[in-house]
């Protein structure tokens, strides 16, 4: 009873992988209460893991960043946009993308940002609306991961007569987990040099969301900045199309940072870290304030000299 949340593993595969027809023997993690061990490099996130479900099953939890990586990401696919207005945002709703599909969680945030006959809010206006609606969005999320046979129950669930601890992961669990830690690794290690200019903007934009939970958002912008700059230096012009003008990006050549938006996250920041109990303080300063805090001073500094905002 004292095991009750150690992880399972599959037995007799490689870490991250699951066995080919589906099924295969299962023991639980030896040792420690999760997986540890050295996961290989992966080139793309797991396939059909959105961001927000990758932050949530990689720790268990749901926090500011996979919630703000959700945003970041459904922006990016086109549902909508966020333009400057005087000194705040304003988040503006596009056409339904086409051939785009989303979860029902994403759904959920998209009505709660934009609830019938809303086109646009300010960033208050997102502050108040998105209050109520965050709890559930919460659940929900919790609630995917045990759909998608993660967890067998609420990774939230207490354990033997009520003690503190989680649910366990399942063992495909943990190998969605390996598959996602695999990828943070090449978002940490990447290289300029290993990535094709013509995939950079794909690449920048595809892998944002996931840098934001992995807290290496300036990390990836920076590789990605090294490959246009290798570019530009090579004749190749602007590898970035629209991305570089688009007022919700950053891009870094050398030491200059092209500021683009990223306080807007912030905001969401403050909407997080006082949503009625759902995440303390010490939690949101450790999301999203981590991972925006470092570059907040240079972008007061130098965002005027490159955008005229």
């Amino acid at each position: 009873m004292f095991g009750w949340n150690h992880d399972y593993e599959y037995v007799g595969v490689t870490p991250g992988l699951t066995p080919a027809d589906g099924t295969g023997e299962v023991r639980r993690v030896k040792g420690r209460k999760e997986w540890a061990g050295e996961a290989a490099v992966q080139f793309a996130p797991p396939k059909g893991v959105s961001a927000a479900l990758a932050g949530t099953v990689v720790d268990g939890k749901v926090d500011p960043r996979d919630i703000g990586a959700m945003m970041i990401d459904l922006s990016l696919r086109g549902w909508f946009r966020i333009d400057k207005q005087d000194d705040s945002w304003l988040f503006v709703q596009n056409e339904f993308p086409r051939d785009d599909i989303i979860t029902q969680v994403e759904a959920d945030f998209l009505n709660a940002l934009f609830p019938p006959g809303v086109k646009y809010v300010g960033l208050e206006q997102m502050k108040r609306q998105l209050r109520g609606p965050l709890r559930h969005i919460t659940d929900s999320l919790y609630r995917e991961t045990v759909e998608r046979g993660w967890y067998e129950r609420d990774p939230r669930s207490k354990g033997f007569l009520g003690l503190a601890g989680r649910s366990p992961r399942t063992a495909d669990g943990t190998a969605v987990r390996i598959q996602t830690l695999g990828f943070r690794k090449y978002i940490a290690t990447a290289e300029a040099r290993q990535i094709k200019y013509e995939e950079a903007a794909g690449l920048f934009s595809r892998y944002l969301p996931y840098a934001m939970i992995f807290g290496l958002t300036e990390r990836w912008a920076s590789v990605i900045g090294d490959v246009a700059k290798a570019a530009q230096l090579e004749g190749y012009g602007n590898i970035m199309g629209g991305l570089a003008s688009d007022p919700f990006f950053w891009l870094f050549f050398g030491d200059d940072i092209a500021y683009l938006g990223i306080e807007a996250i912030g905001g969401l920041a403050d909407l997080l870290g006082d949503g009625a109990g759902l995440f303390d303080l010490g939690d949101m300063a450790g999301g999203l304030g981590d991972v925006f805090g470092s570059v907040g001073d240079a972008i007061g500094d130098i965002a005027g000299d490159i955008f005229d905002f």
